[in-house]
């Protein structure tokens, strides 16, 4: 680890402990990872006996709560350092951020792995960094590495073949504590709890010819290789022999490298085959076995104003709480099907190298993820990067802007979270995030012309 780093977090730790009698709190996303980052911290701290409250927010509240005698910002706070100095220049503030920023000098401790050389895209996430904070303030707390594993999944942090960096050294840990089993898999979504057909119908990055969209075609895909769909009950990816996986990989590849740019053939093998990650003590059939599946259920908390549902299954407590999970996991589904029927019925706008959509009257926290699934959709280009927007029910006068794209295209060099930032502040708005997935606030006039300067900026890249 770079030393410069390693100081910021023991210098973290002994603020914690300097303030472990006073008021701490801790703020913190309110998506997988923001989840994940508050439970993890959170225990901890229940481990040493230092009281602390919890607060869930998004990032376009960051500056809208009290605060205590020492605040810790979690999976936010570099992309909103002007704001934070505004309103609480004088306060005691750690922030732990893995996102890109502008890094002035401030008045709190920043730790963010972007400073030091790492890549906070890939390499670290939020709950990561709450993570090493922990091991600083107790070396004995390396089972809390799982729900960090999660938590980088849910950032898409190990879409790229497999976690890497920082995260690889927490994923180590959590092997070593025998709790998260690493393995070579398709990577199918819903390994324990879809039946083989349906995580083959919903593949779309990269789509596969005739078989994306179509449960019939996927049956019939898997019926043509002797992969049987039904035994007794349907099967599931993780019921699949490692023979019928390396099969049904090959047929995949072989289906995709003819219907893809010729420019992405050589990245198709990885996005089709990578590791794949079990919390081996959650039940087999369990959404929470997955770390994917268990990274979805925290945004469905977070998504519904539930986030404080998801943090405590995070930790450990089930029972009621696991039965509200999965309830809101139901009312997620819900919500994102009415979503694509409002879409579909819209339609999108596809110019030559960017597509949009108007997303009004879908849930601001919920328009990111239906414009993914939208990118999978017959009627728009997979190829080419997708945004919706909608307006924030506490700003009319606001356009929230999320956008997507293939990891095609990021592991071929485009950076989306860079291109919306700098065409957000060319309008006077704001924005930031990942390569693949990222978002906006820009005034509701200037929406014409920040789509025409996004798609220009996006053209230079692809």
């Amino acid at each position: 680890m770079d030393r410069g780093f390693a100081e910021l977090l023991k210098r973290a730790r002994d603020t914690i402990f300097d303030y472990k009698d006073s008021k701490i709190k801790i703020v913190s996303h309110i998506d997988a990872d923001g989840i994940s980052s508050a439970a993890v911290l959170s225990l901890a701290l229940d481990r040493l006996n230092i009281q602390h409250e919890v607060h869930f927010t998004s990032l376009d509240k960051i500056t809208s709560f009290d605060i205590g005698d020492l605040t810790i910002f979690l999976d936010m706070g570099s992309g909103q350092i002007n704001h934070l100095v505004s309103e609480y220049g004088n306060k005691n503030i750690i922030i732990l951020d893995h996102h890109q920023g502008e890094y002035p000098e401030t008045p709190f401790l920043e730790v963010n792995p972007n400073r030091f050389g790492y890549c906070g895209s890939e390499e670290v996430s939020g709950s990561g960094l709450s993570y090493l904070l922990s091991l600083e303030l107790d070396k004995t707390n390396k089972d809390l590495s799982s729900i960090a594993i999660v938590g980088a999944v849910g950032d898409m942090q190990g879409s790229w073949g497999g976690l890497k960096g920082l995260n690889r050294d927490i994923l180590l840990d959590s092997i070593e504590a025998g709790l998260v089993k690493s393995q070579e898999d398709l990577l199918l979504y819903g390994r324990t709890t879809r039946p083989i057909y349906k995580s083959l119908q919903y593949f779309s990055d990269p789509p596969i010819p005739g078989v994306t969209g179509s449960d019939s075609n996927a049956m019939a895909l898997l019926n043509s290789l002797g992969i049987s769909c039904f035994e007794g009950n349907w099967r599931t990816v993780s019921d699949m022999t490692s023979d019928e996986k390396r099969k049904l990989a090959t047929e995949i590849i072989r289906k995709t490298i003819t219907s893809v740019p010729q420019e992405y053939v050589s990245f198709i093998p990885q996005m089709i085959m990578g590791e794949s990650y079990s919390l081996i003590k959650e039940e087999e059939r369990s959404p929470l076995r997955d770390s994917s599946e268990f990274a979805t259920c925290l945004n469905a908390c977070g998504k519904n104003g539930r986030p404080e549902i998801g943090f405590y299954v995070c930790k450990g407590n089930r029972g009621v709480y696991y039965d509200i999970l999965i309830g809101l996991l139901r009312k997620h589904r819900q919500n994102i099907a009415r979503s694509m029927n409002l879409v579909e019925s819209r339609g999108v706008v596809i110019k030559e190298k960017f597509q949009y959509f108007d997303g009004s009257g879908i849930n601001d926290t919920i328009v990111g993820t239906v414009a993914n699934l939208v990118l999978g959709n017959r009627d728009t280009n997979p190829f080419l990067p997708i945004a919706a927007y909608t307006t924030l029910p506490q700003d009319p006068n606001i356009y929230k802007i999320s956008a997507r794209c293939s990891r095609l295209l990021v592991l071929n060099g485009l950076n989306l979270g860079k291109e919306i930032k700098k065409s957000a502040e060319s309008v006077g708005g704001k924005g930031g995030g990942h390569p693949p997935a990222c978002g906006a606030y820009v005034p509701i006039e200037k929406l014409t012309e920040f789509l025409s300067i996004f798609e220009e900026n996006i053209a230079t890249c692809i």
